[in-house]
């Protein structure tokens, strides 16, 4: 049997498609999975995602950053394998090999 593909698509300004299916997204998960995709295979530490996401006037709590981590492997499946947690320092988007 083969496996197929899934792929994930940003087509436009928050639209993102995985599956061929349209993923809903709030701003904030959108604006965090470009920021992932910008960097990719780089360490993003929270205190960076939490600076350039929710911008430095605006205060989030330690969690929100995992939260919303949380959020996109939820909607897209194939980020739990993609979507890496950097313990104690943040988040690197690593290509599926």
């Amino acid at each position: 049997r083969s496996r197929r593909q899934r792929q994930m698509c940003i087509r436009d300004r928050h639209s993102v498609f995985y599956d061929n299916q349209e993923v809903e997204l709030s701003k904030k998960e959108y604006d965090l999975l470009l920021l992932l995709i910008q960097n990719k295979n780089l360490v993003i530490t929270r205190e960076q995602i939490l600076d350039r996401v929710w911008n430095s006037n605006y205060y989030a709590g330690d969690r929100t950053v995992d939260v919303y981590i949380s959020k996109l492997r939820d909607k897209i499946p194939e980020l739990v394998h993609c979507i890496k947690t950097i313990k104690g320092v943040g988040y690197k988007l690593e290509e599926k090999r």
